[in-house]
């Protein structure tokens, strides 16, 4: 993986924000006064994919760059029990403020709660607790993400045909979102499409096998929409490349090819005339905001819904703040921009 000085400058430049006061939102309370030192502990679900190694590598440097004390990082590598005690570890070892990437939505609860008992404020990023009381969830709006790809391959397919449906883990918030936004805009904007929603987990075995029986069984399939094109794209263009079905965008036959996350290979392929569209995640965002955030709970400041001053909202989400931050469509005409996280790294 290399990460391109170009991004890094910019986050850098971004984070050093947290080092002359708040600016997150018109929400936020204020006090004056230097920020609290803190020792910053970082919980990862998985970093199985580029963007989660990206992600860590980004926040882990611009909170040194802040001033910010870091512990080793932990990786409970999708497994729900180890992040429990990978959070109590932390905890254990000095953390002072916590930034989280829940793989089970549910099952963090509990160490969510053992954070706010210890009064270690937590920021969740990219994907929230269904419970307990963290200081704010930075995440991108997944529902909305979705309900974008949805109104492209509507379009597309002209309101009718039959789709695919690829669904992340619904024990998971953003595996919901981005299936619920997408069958939601569906029912109300294409309701002669028909959806064929297939589980896949985060896996991409479960998205190959998947893709193989829909589309061996489906002869008018239309579409293929990916919960995450991380996890989904390869094996699906192999799938139709060994059906006979994997034919360019404008060509007689194409089946339009939609998804979420920005991977660098789905923007390889966006380019190729392979894919037609992908929702990129805001990465640079969940640092800057992430730490920001967590910074200004340390020092003992509380937030409240509504907007934002960096165009987005903050909205209650089981009795917990929730920051859905902006995300980017991406097709042909902006693949090469250099604000995409999918830029970031080569493949």
């Amino acid at each position: 993986m290399k990460i391109w000085p170009s991004s890094w400058l910019r986050i850098v430049g971004a984070t050093a924000i947290i080092a002359s006061g708040l600016c997150c939102q018109a929400g936020a309370s204020s006090t004056d006064g230097a920020h609290k030192p803190f020792i910053l502990g970082y919980s990862a679900g998985f970093l199985t994919d580029p963007f989660q190694a990206l992600l860590v590598n980004f926040m882990m440097q611009s909170a040194k760059v802040a001033g910010i004390k870091t512990l080793p990082l932990t990786n409970a590598n999708g497994d729900a029990g180890k992040q429990i005690a990978d959070v109590h570890n932390l905890i254990s070892e000095g953390a002072q403020g916590l930034i989280v990437v829940p793989t089970d939505s549910e099952a963090i609860i509990p160490a969510v709660k053992f954070a706010a008992k210890r009064k270690v404020p937590v920021v969740a990023i990219d994907t929230g607790p269904s419970g307990g009381k963290v200081a704010m969830i930075v995440r991108a709006d997944n529902y909305r993400m979705a309900a974008e790809d949805c109104e492209l391959l509507g379009k597309a397919l002209g309101g009718r045909g039959s789709v695919l449906l690829l669904m992340g883990d619904q024990a998971s918030l953003n595996g919901r979102d981005r299936a619920n936004g997408f069958r939601d805009c569906v029912k109300k904007d294409f309701g002669a499409i028909k959806i064929n929603a297939q589980p896949m987990y985060w896996k991409s075995d479960k998205c190959t096998s998947a893709a193989q029986t829909v589309v061996s069984t489906t002869p008018g399939l239309g579409a293929i929409y990916m919960s995450s094109d991380v996890v989904c794209l390869a094996g699906v263009l192999n799938v139709l490349k060994s059906a006979g079905k994997l034919k360019k965008a404008g060509v007689p036959g194409h089946i339009y090819l939609y998804g979420i996350d920005g991977s660098p290979f789905a923007l390889t392929k966006i380019r190729e005339g392979w894919v037609d569209a992908t929702v990129s995640q805001p990465l640079e965002l969940y640092v800057k905001y992430g730490l920001q955030y967590l910074q200004a709970a340390v020092d003992g400041k509380t937030f409240s819904a509504g907007p934002t001053d960096h165009d987005s909202h903050i909205v209650d989400f089981n009795g917990n703040l929730m920051d859905l931050l902006p995300a980017t469509v991406v097709t042909k005409g902006n693949v090469d921009s250099k604000s995409l996280w999918g830029n970031e790294v080569k493949e």
